[in-house]
C-alpha cells in the first residue's frame, strides 16, 4: 500500500456486532476524527460569606480533531512491529526449514503406499490394486505453521488394513526400522487414534481413516458421498481434519492475513501455557476456527487490529452461544460439560472435540481478558509485543505444584508411556476439582537429571478452594485405574513408573524461573486477574 493511502479510524463502540476497526479507505485528503477529553475545570471564585454553592455542571468534552492519518500510522506501525516480532522470534520458519516438511510427506507417503502392497500381498489382493495415500492437515496446510509446529497427517487406506493390526503393528514395524523416525508412540484408545513419531526432526501427529475400498487413492480424490457414509465412526472422526481444513481455506476472505494472526494466537496460546489440548487447554482446530471468525466478521482489518479484535470479541463471548463459521444458529447439541463450544464448518456442522474443565476454561477466560487489557490502547505510545507474549510465570503464580513423574526403562519406552498417561490427564484434573482444587496444569514438560532413568516430569499449579487436606496417595491410586483401565494400559505400566508428590515453588526446576515483569504493564484492575463480573457478555 502506497504511503499516501489513508486509514479511517472509527472509536469501537462496546461489543457492537459491527465494529469497524482499521479499516482501509481510498486515498484522499486525510479526514479528521473528533475524541472527547474531559478536561478538569479552573477553581471557582471565593464566594460570599452564607452563600450556597450549587451543584456543578457535567463535564463539557473539549473535542480536538486527530487526522486519520496518524491514526493509520500508529496501525501500521504496530501491525509491522507484529509481523517482526515473530520472525525475531522464530515463529516463522525458513525456506530450507519448509522443504525439508516437504520431503517428510514425499517420503511418508511412499511408505504408506509401499505398506498398503504389503498388506495386499498378505491378504492375497494383486497389490497393483491396493493403494493408500497421505493427506495432511492443521496449520501446515493452512500456511501458519511454525518452525516448531508438528506436521498433521492422515493416513487413508483400503479395506482390507485395519485399525488395530495393520497400522499399530504392521505400519509401526515398519517406521521403527526407518532410521530418520525415532520416538514412535501409539494412542491407541483416544477418540481419534494415532501414533505420534520425530520423522528427520519434525513431529508427525498420524491418524487412520479406513476407506471401505482397494483403491483408497482413487476413492479419496473423488469425494465421493458414498464411500463416507460407509465410514466406521472413528475413521469419519479422523477424516474431519482434512474435511474442516478445506472449509476454512474457503471461508476466509484473505488467506494471507488470516495465517498471520493464527500464527500470532497459536504463539500466544504457547507462551501462556493454553496450547495442549491434552490437558484440557487449546487443540489447533480451535484456535484456526476463532482466528478465521475474526478475520471473516472484519476483512478489510490490519493485523493489528484482527489481534485486537480477537481478544476484544473473545474476553466477552457469551460461551452458550457456539462459534460458527456459517454465522448461522448452530444445529449442534450442547452437551452439559461443553464449556467453550466451537463448530466445525463442516457437513453436517459438529462441535469441535474438546477436553476443557473449569479450571483450564478459567485460565483460559483470564488469558483473554489480559490480552484485551494490553492491546486496547491504540495511543500507548510504550507498547511492546513482549508483554502480550511474556512466558506464564508458574513460579510466581502459584505457590504449590502437583509433581508428576513419569519413568520408563529406555526413550522408547518412555514416549510410548507418557503418551498413554497424557491421554488420561482430564480424568486427574476432574479429580483434583472434584476435590476443591484448582488446576492450572504446565504443558512443558520438564527432566529430572537426578534420576538415571529415562524421565519427564510435569508440575500443575495448584490453588486449593478450601481448607481440606490432599490425600496424594488416594489420588495417585484413583488416578492409576484410569491409566490401567484395560489390557492396553496394564501392559503399558508394566515396566514403567509414575510417581506425584506435592511441592513448593521453591523446590521447581531452574529451567522454570526466569524474569517475570507478568502484572507491570496491566492496569490495576486487571493485577490478579480480578475481572469484572460482568466481563463475560454476549457478542453479537
Amino acid at each position: 500500500m502506497s504511503p499516501t493511502t489513508a486509514a479511517a479510524y472509527y472509536p469501537l463502540p462496546a461489543m457492537s456486532s459491527e465494529l469497524p476497526v482499521w479499516a482501509y479507505s481510498a486515498p484522499g485528503a486525510p479526514e479528521a476524527q473528533t475524541l472527547p477529553v474531559f478536561l478538569a475545570p479552573p477553581p471557582p471564585p471565593a464566594l460570599p460569606a452564607g452563600y450556597r454553592m450549587p451543584p456543578p455542571p457535567p463535564p463539557c468534552p473539549l473535542a480536538f480533531r486527530v487526522p486519520s492519518t496518524l491514526l493509520f500510522q500508529m496501525d501500521y506501525r504496530r501491525s509491522h512491529s507484529l509481523v517482526q516480532f515473530l520472525r525475531d522470534e522464530g515463529a516463522v520458519p525458513t525456506p530450507e526449514e519448509d522443504m525439508t516438511r516437504e520431503q517428510v510427506i514425499r517420503k511418508l507417503k511412499k511408505i504408506v503406499m509401499d505398506w498398503a502392497k504389503q498388506v495386499g500381498h498378505e491378504q492375497r489382493v494383486p497389490p497393483r490394486r491396493v493403494t493408500a495415500t497421505v493427506l495432511t492437515y492443521g496449520s501446515y496446510t493452512l500456511g501458519a505453521h511454525g518452525p516448531e509446529s508438528d506436521i498433521d497427517a492422515l493416513c487413508v487406506g483400503p479395506c482390507i488394513a485395519t485399525l488395530p493390526h495393520h497400522f499399530f503393528v504392521v505400519l509401526r514395524q515398519i517406521l521403527q526400522r526407518r532410521p530418520e523416525v525415532s520416538g514412535v508412540q501409539s494412542v491407541e484408545n483416544a477418540k481419534v487414534p494415532l501414533m505420534r513419531f520425530i520423522f528427520s526432526g519434525i513431529s508427525v501427529d498420524l491418524t487412520y481413516a479406513q476407506l471401505p475400498v482397494i483403491d483408497a487413492v482413487q476413492a479419496i480424490n473423488s469425494s465421493s458421498p458414498q464411500f463416507l457414509r460407509k465410514l466406521d465412526s472413528r475413521s469419519w472422526r479422523s477424516l474431519s481434519g482434512v474435511r474442516v481444513n478445506e472449509q476454512i481455506v474457503q471461508l476466509v476472505p484473505d488467506a494471507e492475513k488470516f495465517q498471520v494472526l493464527l500464527r500470532c494466537i497459536k504463539l500466544w496460546a504457547r507462551r501462556r501455557g493454553l496450547h495442549c489440548h491434552l490437558l484440557g487447554f487449546f487443540a489447533g482446530i480451535h484456535l484456526a476456527i476463532l482466528a478465521a471468525y475474526i478475520c471473516q466478521k472484519y476483512p478489510k482489518a490490519t493485523v493489528n487490529g484482527l489481534f485486537t479484535m480477537f481478544f476484544e470479541i473473545f474476553a466477552h463471548w457469551h460461551w452458550q452461544i457456539p462459534v460458527d463459521l456459517h454465522g448461522q444458529p448452530s444445529k449442534c447439541r450442547l452437551s452439559d460439560g461443553c464449556l467453550m463450544p466451537i463448530v466445525m464448518p463442516c457437513t453436517p456442522p459438529e462441535l469441535c472435540a474438546s477436553n476443557m474443565t473449569e479450571s483450564t476454561f478459567g485460565k483460559i477466560r483470564e488469558e483473554l481478558m489480559r490480552g484485551y487489557a494490553l492491546t486496547k490502547d491504540l495511543w500507548k505510545h510504550d507498547f511492546e509485543w513482549t508483554w502480550l507474549f511474556e512466558p506464564f510465570p508458574y513460579v510466581t503464580k502459584y505457590d504449590q505444584f502437583l509433581r508428576i513423574a513419569l519413568c520408563a526403562p529406555t526413550s522408547e519406552e518412555l514416549s510410548d508411556w507418557a503418551g498413554w498417561v497424557k491421554s488420561r490427564f482430564r480424568y486427574l484434573i476432574l479429580k483434583l476439582e472434584g476435590d476443591g482444587i484448582v488446576c492450572d496444569p504446565d504443558p512443558s514438560p520438564e527432566v529430572d537429571h537426578s534420576v538415571a532413568m529415562p524421565n519427564t516430569v510435569y508440575y500443575w499449579g495448584l490453588v486449593p478452594q478450601t481448607n481440606g487436606y490432599l490425600d496424594i496417595n488416594s489420588l495417585k491410586e484413583d488416578f492409576m485405574k484410569d491409566v490401567v483401565n484395560d489390557v492396553y494400559g496394564k501392559v503399558k505400566c508394566t515396566h514403567s513408573e509414575l510417581t506425584m508428590s506435592i511441592v513448593g515453588s521453591s523446590e521447581l526446576p531452574k529451567s522454570m524461573y526466569g524474569d517475570s515483569f507478568y502484572s507491570q504493564h496491566l492496569p490495576r484492575y486487571m493485577v490478579g486477574y480480578q475481572a469484572a463480573t460482568d466481563c463475560w457478555s454476549a457478542v453479537g
